[in-house]
């Protein structure tokens, strides 16, 4: 009885070399991937992020701060929460944060969340790490208002 090969080689169809049989190489580990993370890893991961962001923002505002100066002039910025801040502030602390060479950031304490008036600097390192805690910046080429 001849195999389905010496048919092929008697037919002419195939070579005596060709049909062969090679060795095959044995096939690769499929790589796994790491199982997905549960939903409480996950808020854990966010919650640890969130409170080094805080943290680092906080010794940002606490390096550079700009004490507010009292003053009549009444200047106004949103919260987070989207409700109107009113300080009384100086008119020459007034006239730098609208020239954009002084911004109001949130500075987050563990009892709460305070506002801070820092430098330019300072505002643009926070800005790059938390947009959100950057409350009034009047940036070169930003438009000026409240967003969304």
């Amino acid at each position: 009885m001849q195999n389905l090969r010496e048919k092929l080689i008697k037919a002419g169809l195939i070579k005596e070399e060709q049909g062969r049989e090679r060795p095959v190489a044995p096939p690769e580990p499929l790589q796994r991937a790491p199982p997905p993370l549960d939903n409480k890893t996950q808020q854990r991961r966010e919650s640890l992020r969130q409170l080094e962001t805080e943290k680092t923002v906080r010794q940002w505002v606490h390096s550079a701060q700009v004490a507010v100066n009292s003053g009549e002039r009444a200047f106004f910025f949103m919260t987070r929460k989207g409700k109107l801040r009113r300080w009384e502030i100086c008119e020459e602390q007034a006239h730098l944060l609208e020239s954009g060479r002084l911004a109001i950031v949130e500075r987050p304490e563990p009892g709460g969340i305070e506002h801070s008036l820092v430098p330019t600097d300072i505002a643009e390192k926070i800005l790059a790490l938390s947009p959100r805690s950057v409350r009034f910046f009047n940036r070169q080429g930003s438009p000026i208002g409240f967003t969304a």
